[in-house]
C-alpha cells in the first residue's frame, strides 16, 4: 500500500508502507485517520514526528523505536 507523508523532510512523498508507523529518511511518521490525494489517488496520511527525526537531532530516544 502506498501512503502519503505530511510534515518534516518527507512532506509530500508517496512511499510503500502501512501499519501504525513508517520510517523515511531516518524520521518516524505515524498513521493518522486522514486521507490525502496524491498522483490522482486517495492515500492514507502519515504525520511527521519531529521528536523522532535524526536530521533534527532526535531519534535515539527509546520512545522513538
Amino acid at each position: 500500500m502506498e501512503v502519503l507523508l505530511r510534515g518534516g523532510p518527507g512532506d509530500g512523498q508517496v512511499i510503500d508502507g502501512g501499519g501504525e508507523s513508517v520510517v523515511w529518511g531516518a524520521c518516524l511518521y505515524e498513521r493518522t485517520s486522514n486521507i490525502g490525494r496524491s498522483r490522482g489517488r486517495d492515500r492514507r496520511v502519515y504525520q511527521h514526528r519531529p521528536d523522532c527525526c535524526q536530521p533534527y537531532g532526535h531519534g535515539s530516544e527509546d520512545r522513538c523505536e
